[in-house]
């Protein structure tokens, strides 16, 4: 590793590819445990951590770009993930620890077991043990009673208990296992360091075999990692100033460190991460950024020394290396480190940058054997039953150099047995000097092996003996068989199998028991099932917008006011009048006939609510009737007349309600009861929603100081379900008995976040995540723990506002201040998106019309009113359509008469449940497209009568023939002329 006392690693190169090779775009959770790399690494993805925090994200390593929204989610049932990892052994194995002192493993992104691993602490850090498959270690940190446990788990046994537990004095910070498996490091917030042997014993302390000296400041976070299988630790932590330091410790001496680096003063430490094949130590200043390379060689003359540093646009929230089998090699590519920034650049949300760190070459058309040493292969090295003896083992590696790479693993695996079923031996390669007398290899328990001469091939091994199983694992590493997407975990026990019961026996894997222990066939990804009742598509992925034509827009109104509310809408529609929130003294609206488009006069007929208008509301059941909230905590109902209006006209007040709070946020009429209205209000440092009856308050509903965005009714008006500002949460309440009845996470941001019911089971967010990224959630009224989806729309200030269509399943998103409405579909839980419609005037609100008011016979499914500037264009959306001409049952079955109250508003509030009424869309004199004949079969145009092929071959030869001999004839006949013609009697006369 040294030349002239040099690295030869010291003048490599760290660039930072283009912005098309970053992962950009995406909407994250920073928030992690102290032991928590903020991002995990396989040979196939990246991991990162969703920005509700209940769940993973999985990035494709081979697509890069901006791919926020189309990141595929790993679901989660969790609380909040505090750290997460990869398996060395199995690529897309993944284990996640969260704040309930849970740990979930995924394999290809489907869960397959469930870890209860601590009853009242949170598990802080899980790692997978470097060589043995199946074996997971976890910590948990409890900060008021100062004690902490680090256990180890066998998840292959079965067993729903750890096999080692250790207590240990102080919190843990961070955990790491030696390269070779025999020790485990833990470094605590007293700033020590304690080394622990796994295989001592079971108790408090009764493991702890060292302990290095106190060089960090008590109650600051530290870390540490090992190096390599090498009996050394790297250390990272802060000194009593605050300065960030990394130590470098022999584990045989801890009394001082080997060396040591002091960097600037933080609050965070370093990350620190190693590459065991060049010696090189990478340290992230988490919440800085900079990424720092050091010499961690502990032969060094100067250990630690820095190398070089790479500075990244944003703070670092994580980072990780990737494995060296995924680089590329045969450009000098030593390493890369992928950071996650919380900021990809303006308003792009957050990223994750790869950065290469090339070594220099003045030619690379040939692998450079001398950069790149044979490294660790994704191959376990010994099985449960030997690490726990103590037997000697040898770990696997492979070759880089791409023409030798897949050669050498085959041949790892026959040795290692890892392919399957332990089998005979085949010769080693004779490129590469073997490893020292070792006795046999884990996946063979058969004779030792001999020992290899470095410059002679190594002897073929002798076949395996037959041996007998071990108790709790086979030789060969169990291969994980996938569960079905309806699998469900059991919660009685520690340690869950994932398996769905209603698979057929045939088709569901068998679960190994401790008696005996069968390997399962390897399978690269579970064949999706197929399910008739079910649906993975849109029904309206061709849904189309359009604007009606000009004549139909209501142009020229005045005055619109463009500093309205985001909490609210400006727009409102009846299914007689519009109402638009207009600039001027005392809170003006301006009121529009809906039968009267065109150009409207430029002094319309307005009412005037006496303040600032924060919320206007028509009344469902009364179209002539609109409820206006101001700043002064007034409510006042307006009835609108029938006959034509002026700039003159009175209107009357059809009901005064003055409200007992500071001040007026909503209004939401009852969706079944008349005259029943709910109202937002926030009275000193508290909100609440205040149900209305007339002139009597009647309920408060979800008093909380934590602040509330937004609210609304169920289409039941059984429930009312809000969002909370400050604690972030969804929240469902009766609003007759005050009860909470759910809550849960809502969006990340407190930036403004509005909601909407899309059936009586399901809810619909529409908010921006940590970033600035705009986000469409669904959640589960009778669980609100995790959203059942979430899409992130793309990255922008404007608020989106959901209008929903609950006949069809659609929401449809106002992009307020742009010019696109978006529309998403709720297909078995699941959001597809949907065409957009781009007008040529951003935004300023959208209002829905009643289903009972759209153009049936056109396939219109809903009619929109959309405001700007200047005018309100009228929209519609429709589903193109074969017979056009019959009513389409299928996209417009009976729907709720949302304009015609189902309960009395008295009988509601003494407990009465609304029973919905239904009316059919279906015009008179249409037939229903399932009750028409079926199409007739058109028949083409021209009708081309097709004849039997015949050989004419003969006839065409005969005729062929024919013509010859009359040739033959004519010349012939021309050459007796010629000779008569000749002859001396034609001269006699």
């Amino acid at each position: 590793m040294r030349l002239g006392g040099f690295n030869k690693y010291r003048n490599a190169v760290a660039t930072v590819a283009g912005r098309e090779a970053w992962y950009s775009e995406l909407a994250l959770n920073t928030a992690t445990s102290i032991a928590s790399d903020g991002l995990a690494i396989d040979d196939s993805c990246l991991y990162v951590k969703t920005a509700n925090g209940h769940a993973l994200q999985a990035l494709d390593i081979d697509s890069p770009g901006k791919v926020g929204a189309q990141a595929e989610a790993v679901t989660s049932s969790m609380g909040q993930i505090t750290d997460w990892a990869t398996a060395p052994h199995d690529t897309g194995l993944v284990a996640a620890c969260d704040d309930k002192g849970m740990v979930e493993l995924w394999s290809e992104r489907k869960s397959v077991a469930i870890v209860n691993a601590y009853e009242r602490a949170a598990c802080s850090s899980v790692r997978f043990h470097p060589t043995v498959a199946g074996v997971l270690a976890t910590s948990s940190s409890n900060s008021s009673t100062k004690n902490s446990q680090v256990r180890l788990w066998n998840i292959d046994s079965g067993s729903e208990s750890a096999f080692w537990d250790c207590a240990v004095d102080g919190v843990v910070d961070s955990m790491a296992i030696r390269g070779d498996g025999q020790l485990v490091s833990v470094s605590t917030h007293d700033g020590v360091v304690l080394l622990l042997d796994p295989r001592a014993g079971v108790g408090q302390n009764s493991s702890v075999v060292a302990k290095t000296a106190a060089i960090y400041a008590a109650g600051r976070p530290t870390r540490c990692i090992w190096l390599g299988d090498k009996p050394y630790l790297l250390s990272t932590g802060l000194s009593r100033m605050r300065e960030r330091s990394a130590a470098l410790w022999d584990q045989r001496n801890l009394g001082r460190p080997l060396g040591s680096l002091g960097l600037q003063a933080s609050t965070k430490a370093l990350i620190p991460l190693y590459d065991e094949d060049t010696q090189l130590a990478y340290l992230g200043e988490k919440g800085d950024n900079t990424v720092r390379w050091v010499d961690a060689d502990p032969s060094s003359a100067n250990p630690l020394a820095e190398l070089g540093s790479f500075v990244v646009q944003s703070q670092i929230s994580g980072c990780a290396l990737m494995p060296k089998r995924s680089l590329r090699v045969m450009g000098g590519e030593i390493a890369r480190v992928h950071v996650v920034v919380e900021s990809g650049g303006a308003g792009t949300g957050s990223a994750v940058i790869p950065i290469s760190h090339v070594a220099p070459r003045r030619s690379y058309l040939d692998f450079h054997a001398d950069l790149f040493p044979d490294t660790r292969a994704p191959l376990p090295a010994q099985s449960f039953e030997q690490w726990v003896a103590q037997e000697p083992f040898t770990i696997p590696k492979v070759s880089l150099d791409p023409s030798r790479a897949v050669g050498s693993l085959e041949s790892a695996r026959r040795v290692f047995g890892a392919a399957g079923p332990a089998v005979p031996a085949q010769p080693a390669q004779p490129a590469q000097p073997a490893q020292p007398a070792q006795p046999a290899q884990p996946a063979q328990p058969a004779q030792p092996a001999q020992p290899a001469k470095p410059a002679q091939p190594a002897k073929p091994a002798q076949p395996a003996q037959p041996a007998k199983p071990p108790p709790s694992l086979p030789d060969a590493p169990i291969q994980r068989a996938m569960p079905t997407p309806e699998s469900t975990p059991t919660t009685a026990a520690a340690v869950v199998r994932l398996q769905d019961a209603s698979e057929p026996a045939k088709e569901r894997p068998q679960k190994p028991s401790a008696a005996s222990a069968v390997p399962l066939a390897p399978s690269a990804a579970p064949r999706k099932q197929w399910r008739p009742a079910g649906q993975d598509h849109a029904r309206f992925k061709y849904l189309e917008g359009f604007l009606y034509r000009p004549s139909l827009h209501y142009s020229n109104i005045p005055g619109v006011n463009l500093r309205f509310s985001q909490e609210n809408d400006p727009l409102r529609v009846s299914s007689k009048f519009l109402a638009v929130a207009c600039e001027g003294a005392g809170g003006q609206i301006a009121v529009i006939r809906r039968d009267a488009p065109g150009r409207v006069p430029s002094r319309l007929p307005t009412i005037v609510h006496g303040s600032g208008v924060v919320s206007i509301e028509f009344d469902p059941f009364d179209p002539n009737v609109v409820a206006t909230a101001g700043v002064d905590g007034k409510l006042q109902m307006w009835r609108i007349p029938d006959a034509p209006m002026s700039e003159d006209t009175v209107f009357e007040l059809a009901e005064y309600i003055c409200i007992t709070a500071d001040r007026i946020h909503q209004v939401r009429f009852h969706p079944c009861a008349p005259r029943v209205v709910a109202v937002l209000v926030s009275d000193a440092d508290e909100q609440a929603v205040y149900v209305y009856h007339g002139l009597m308050l009647h309920f408060i509903v979800g008093k909380t100081s934590d602040g509330i965005h937004s609210f609304a009714w169920s289409p039941d008006g059984e429930r009312i379900a809000l969002t909370t500002r400050k604690s972030r949460q969804l929240r469902i309440y009766n609003p007759r008995t005050q009860d909470l009845l759910a809550a849960g996470p809502s969006m990340d941001s407190i930036r403004p976040c509005r909601i909407a019911w899309v059936s009586n089971s399901r809810i619909c967010l529409s908010g921006f995540a940590s970033g600035s990224q705009r986000q469409i959630s669904l959640h589960d009224a009778q669980n609100l723990s995790r959203p059942l989806a979430q899409t992130t729309i793309d990255v922008g200030p404007g608020l989106l506002v959901p209008l929903v269509d609950p006949d069809c399943a659609i929401v449809y998103l106002d992009d307020r201040g742009s010019r696109l409405t978006h529309a998403f579909e709720v297909v078995e839980d699941k959001l597809f998106a949907l065409p957009k419609l781009e007008c040529s005037e951003p935004s300023l609100g959208l209002a829905m019309l009643s289903k009972k008011h759209v153009d049936v016979a056109k396939c219109e499914i809903g009619r929109f009113y959309r405001l700007n500037s200047h005018s309100v264009e009228t929209i519609g959306f429709r589903i193109p359509r074969k017979r056009p001409d019959y009513f389409q049952d299928d996209i417009f079955p009976d729907t709720r008469d949302v304009e015609s109250p189902c309960v009395d508003p008295a009988a509601w509030i003494a407990g009465t449940i609304a029973s919905p009424l239904l009316i059919s869309l279906c015009p008179q004199g249409m037939v229903p497209l399932s009750q028409a004949p079926p199409e007739a079969i058109r028949k083409p145009t021209f009708h081309v009568e097709t004849e039997k092929p015949q050989d004419n071959t003969k006839d065409a030869i005969s005729a062929m023939l024919s013509r010859v001999d009359i040739s033959d004839d004519e010349s012939a006949a021309g050459s007796d002329a010629d000779n008569d013609g000749g002859s001396g009697s034609d001269w006699d006369d």
